[in-house]
């Protein structure tokens, strides 16, 4: 049952805590929070970067919450290893036929390798509970020996907060000079403190920062598309003024999304003129601006 008005109160400010928090239960919205995360934002940018051509790479280093593998439907699939080293999945026609889901035929995934340590775990229940040295192990396989091929962008979907993964990723990649990191922040500006620690963090080690996104920005209603502001929003923008960073736009929680990623699929594709669709290739384009510029 819904909550009366008079009983909510604000989301929690970390949006690491969405969905999850005490403040959360018998939201009516819950469910759309926990799907609609930082995991979900890569995904659908690497999905509306395949949707143009593009050949792209999506690294799930999340070590101890994957979720890639849960939002494109890739679960069952593993990783096969081979001489050059491992082989990221990729979401193949051939392989949708087979098993009659014409409906996947659609999804532009086929241009998508993806590696995640959830592909590697026998269950996806299976806890991962690893110390640093071993996650550092790990995601240098990840990157140095997993024959990526020629790609033209790799996304790489990191944990929440400053961590060894992120010290890691950083310290891998400095040779090749990464484009940049995409911040993720909830509306509320209370979320400010958090994010502004990442942001700091980029700033420490040298690493550019393409933007920042504003997550679970407003309500879009599934009959008219019309964003509505139920709890406060702002932080996005706070934030991008505060570090002189580009603002790359806001994100409403969308009641299809939900749907959508339960099946594996593009909200481009479902749902090409979405606000969550139509905003995600605003952002899209900002970011390739800002990796050409």
């Amino acid at each position: 049952m819904p909550r009366d008005i008079e009983d909510i109160q604000e989301c929690p400010a970390d949006m690491r805590q969405a969905g999850k928090a005490s403040v959360c239960q018998g939201c009516p919205g819950q469910e759309l929070c926990l799907s609609e995360g930082k995991s979900s934002i890569a995904v659908m940018l690497a999905q509306i970067l395949a949707h143009d051509g593009r050949k792209v790479g999506l690294l799930d280093v999340d070590i101890c919450g994957p979720s890639v593998p849960s939002l494109l439907k890739i679960e069952a699939q593993p990783v096969m290893d081979s001489q050059w080293g491992w082989k990221p999945i990729v979401f193949s026609l051939i392989l949708c036929r087979y098993h009659m889901l014409d409906t996947l035929c659609r999804s532009p995934q086929g241009n998508i390798k993806t590696l995640s340590v959830g592909s590697l775990l026998s269950s996806g229940s299976q806890a991962v509970v690893w110390r640093g040295p071993r996650k550092t192990a790990l995601i240098r396989r990840m990157i140095k020996d997993t024959l990526w091929g020629r790609l033209d962008d790799l996304v790489i979907d990191t944990p929440p907060g400053t961590s060894d993964e992120h010290l890691t990723i950083i310290k891998l990649l400095a040779s090749t000079k990464p484009d940049g990191a995409v911040i993720i922040t909830a509306p509320q500006k209370m979320s400010a403190g958090v994010v502004s620690r990442e942001i700091r963090f980029c700033q420490k080690m040298g690493l550019p920062i393409l933007g920042i996104i504003e997550n679970l920005s407003g309500f879009c209603c599934p009959c008219c598309s019309e964003v509505s502001q139920v709890f406060s929003s702002g932080a996005g923008k706070y934030l991008a003024e505060k570090y002189s960073i580009p603002f790359l736009g806001s994100l409403p929680i969308d009641p299809s999304m939900s749907s959508v990623q339960q099946r594996g699929l593009s909200m481009k594709e479902e749902h090409p003129h979405s606000g969550v669709s139509e905003a995600m290739s605003h952002i899209k384009r900002r970011v390739i601006e800002a990796v050409e510029n």
